[in-house]
């Protein structure tokens, strides 16, 4: 091996590097503490943080102009770059896995509206919920549902370009309501893709590199997106003692051509106890399935809701039904979304979860392999299993528990 194969990983920055940081954003927007570093390189999974991914320091742009001029230095001093937005992802993507300057983007936080061209722009430090609020109070919507939306940034979603909750076949992807951005390229080049019109490009198009690009070909410092008109919505469930049923109502809702609804949640038996229990309502018999129709009109809403409870009802639940108080609706849908947390909680453990996506024909038998998931593991097939997921969306999340 070459010599410099040898050579150990630098753990500590050079006091040139943290002063050209603050020369550049000032003292006050440079962290070399302990703390930040730490709390920058974590992300929610449970797995501990070794010393050598820690960065040299966190750096906290309020500008385009100021993240070029850090990847300038970067790239004179050979050191690596990580962006942050909130640390929510959960596949490992918000973790550094070499010392270096991390870009966190939570000043990157302003909301400008241009209803007059039918769009809006804003820093990708904004939070979704941040957003959303703003949205509502015009009476938008915002096309991308995190569970994590409390906390999560907007520039990490579009990133990922994850519609989260929502249902592809509705609403699709945030990409698809991106209208273009600002950027800064790795070598510190600030460019502006995309449009101001309505009409996205046709062809190839900067925007679609960036949108779903995770963060490796340059930062995302400003988005634009198309307003999206808020709709009237109607909110339903239905209970099934076999998940095998409530896989086939979903396959039939797609066959039969129902009105696609904005998302489709699932939640196994197990599962919807530990969510009720901690809401204070009686759990369900069985597996649990809620969706939420959308409509111009509370009467579209409405009709498309029980065209949907029709598919369902052809595979025999124990219940299905209309929720008409949106008060049980929301202590419902805040189960599901902190379902995560629950579970951590009644089992006093961490919780890891896979991704298992089926095709539409293949849905029921999916549906029995994720039940088994963990069977014949090492370890974790002596630990329980907890089903749940974007089911309209054919996705389910087995999730296991660990014991601290």
């Amino acid at each position: 091996m070459r010599e410099k194969d040898h050579m150990p990983i630098r753990l500590e920055p050079s006091d040139d590097l943290i002063n050209r940081l603050e020369e550049i954003l000032t003292p006050q927007f440079v962290s070399n503490s302990l703390f930040e570093k730490i709390k920058n390189t974590l992300d929610c999974m449970p797995y501990d943080l070794q010393k050598e991914q820690l960065a040299f320091a966190v750096a906290m742009p309020g500008s385009a102009k100021e993240i070029s001029e850090i990847l300038r230095l970067a790239n004179e001093k050979k050191v690596s770059v990580f962006v942050r937005g909130s640390g929510t992802q959960l596949a490992g993507s918000s973790r550094p896995h070499a010392p270096g300057i991390i870009i966190n983007t939570h000043r990157l936080n302003q909301v400008e509206f241009f209803e007059e061209d039918g769009f809006f722009e804003c820093g990708p430090g904004c939070t979704c919920a941040d957003i959303q609020a703003e949205l509502e109070k015009r009476n938008y919507f915002l096309p991308m549902a995190p569970g994590s939306r409390i906390i999560a940034s907007i520039g990490g979603l579009v990133s990922n370009n994850t519609s989260g909750h929502l249902i592809d076949t509705c609403l699709g992807k945030p990409g698809d309501y991106i209208l273009g951005l600002e950027a800064v390229l790795p070598n510190g080049d600030i460019i502006e893709t995309g449009t101001k019109g309505l009409r996205r490009p046709a062809g190839t198009d900067l925007t679609k590199f960036f949108v779903g690009g995770d963060g490796l070909l340059g930062v995302i410092s400003r988005i634009r997106m198309r307003l999206v008109p808020n709709f009237r919505k109607s909110f339903g469930f239905a209970v099934f003692e076999r998940l095998s049923s409530l896989a086939k109502g979903v396959q039939r809702m797609y066959h039969e051509k129902r009105p696609m609804p904005l998302f489709t949640e699932f939640m196994d038996k197990n599962t919807s106890k530990i969510a009720f229990d901690i809401k204070g309502m009686a759990p369900p018999d069985g597996s649990l399935i809620f969706f939420v129709s959308i409509g111009k009109s509370q009467r579209d809403a409405s009709e498309s809701l029980l065209e949907v409870l029709k598919s369902y009802k052809a595979e025999n639940p124990m219940v299905a039904e209309v929720i008409e108080d949106h008060e049980t609706w929301e202590k419902l849908w805040s189960a599901r979304e902190l379902i995560g947390s629950y579970i951590q909680q009644q089992m006093k453990s961490y919780s890891i979860s896979a991704e298992v996506v089926s095709t539409l024909s293949r849905l029921p038998e999916c549906m029995e392999d994720a039940m088994t998931f963990n069977a014949g593991l090492p370890v974790l097939s002596e630990l329980p299993l907890f089903l749940l997921g974007h089911i309209g969306a054919l996705t389910m999340h087995p999730a296991i528990p660990l014991p601290k």
